[in-house]
């Protein structure tokens, strides 16, 4: 039986072989037990632990600060056994009795090796995180070899997810496959196949709404962290997805939905909440967007009859968007609604084609006599 049980992914933790939480006080001992933790076998000479704990450190210092370490550390580890030792020191090597200790990197390991489905499914529910995930030495080669286990595992992590949501969408096991898939993600969320793989066992199991917001991360993801748009697969993926759920919801009931559909970009919460109420009184179909690239998203999966947008808006403003709007082929009215000042802001607008323009604050009923007129009503 186990006396220690060490979880290496994600944050350090330690065990009793009872499963109850310990903890060793030194980050150093912490260290040394990661290390031999990873192949508990392995015999590791004094002088490579002392020049990978204390690099910075002259020879013999690091070497009477490992004797030191090692000395701290044989006393915590006998209370969980004092006849039996956990850290085997043989002459000028160090090691970990194999037979007292299980790591969660070995059994991980040892699970994506065996490539079944069961032990794939076991081996990503035991990666809790990346290996050591926010542990720091300040030792260069030991934080190194951190760097190079965390990649090492971190990649091996993601394939097993791909072996195993190959194999349950071959299977047939789609909310099996998109619950891994999902767990993947949170491993590394700009992983754009994944996210497509998503989309596709959304369409197939008929869940279009999750198939295009799971579009709609992918996107708001890529342009947070990498400022670059889903690529030219992911977007034909999209418009086939965009044009199964158009279809779907005019055939619903075998008759279509004649109300006019107007889009409203206003990053003003207050603002969107009170046009979007005022356009859906008045019997209109509604779809908010609080953004330009929200918008462009919008436009891309729905059919707009007509756009009412602000000027100040994050990420891609209302001249922009109109623009975009004009260069992608999208025949679509716009009205502007703001409250900016001075002439160029609505001369700007009416350049680039906007059917009408109105300045904030705006009476409900000029609004609606306006949102008719555009749509010709």
């Amino acid at each position: 039986m186990a006396l220690l049980q060490l979880e290496l992914l994600g944050d350090f933790r330690m065990r009793s072989g009872t499963g109850a939480l310990i903890s060793i006080s030194a980050k150093k001992s912490q260290a040394m037990l990661a290390y031999l933790g990873v192949r508990p076998a392995q015999l590791v000479s004094r002088d490579k632990m002392a020049g990978l704990l204390w690099s910075s450190t002259a020879t013999e210092q690091a070497r009477q600060s490992l004797r030191q370490t090692l000395s701290s550390l044989r006393k915590e580890l006998a209370h969980l056994s004092a006849d039996r030792k956990i850290l085997v020191e043989d002459g000028d090597f160090l090691s970990l009795d194999p037979s007292l200790v299980t790591v969660d990197v070995a059994e991980f390991e040892k699970l994506v090796a065996s490539n079944t489905d069961e032990a794939l499914a076991k081996a990503v529910t035991l990666y809790r995180g990346d290996f050591l995930e926010g542990f720091e030495l300040d030792e260069e080669k030991f934080d190194q070899w951190v760097l190079a286990e965390r990649d090492r595992l971190h990649r091996m992590a993601l394939r097993a997810h791909a072996q195993l949501i190959e194999s349950q969408t071959r299977g047939g096991a789609v909310d099996e496959a998109i619950a891994t898939a999902h767990q993947s993600l949170r491993i590394d969320p700009l992983q754009e196949s994944v996210h497509r793989t998503l989309m596709r066992l959304y369409m197939e199991s008929g869940d279009l709404v999750n198939a295009i917001q799971q579009y709609d991360v992918l996107a708001k993801t890529l342009k947070r962290e990498l400022q670059v748009e889903p690529d030219a697969g992911t977007r034909r993926l999209f418009q086939q997805i965009a044009q199964l759920r158009t279809k779907r919801s005019t055939e619903g009931d075998g008759q279509a939905d004649t109300r006019k559909r107007v889009l409203v970009v206003e990053d003003n919460v207050l603002n969107r909440e009170l046009t979007s109420a005022l356009l859906r009184n008045d019997g209109y179909d509604v779809v908010v967007a609080q953004d330009g690239a929200e918008a462009l998203m919008a436009l891309g999966r729905e059919q707009v009859d007509l756009m009412l947008l602000d000027i100040d808006l994050p990420f891609i403003d209302g001249h922009k968007l109109l623009q975009a709007v004009k260069e992608k082929g999208i025949d679509v009215p716009a009205i502007f609604l703001s409250g900016l000042p001075g002439e160029e802001p609505e001369l700007r607008a009416f350049e680039i084609g906007a059917a009408d323009f109105i300045r904030k604050p705006v009476k409900n009923n000029v609004l609606l006599a306006r949102v008719a007129r555009a749509l010709g009503a």
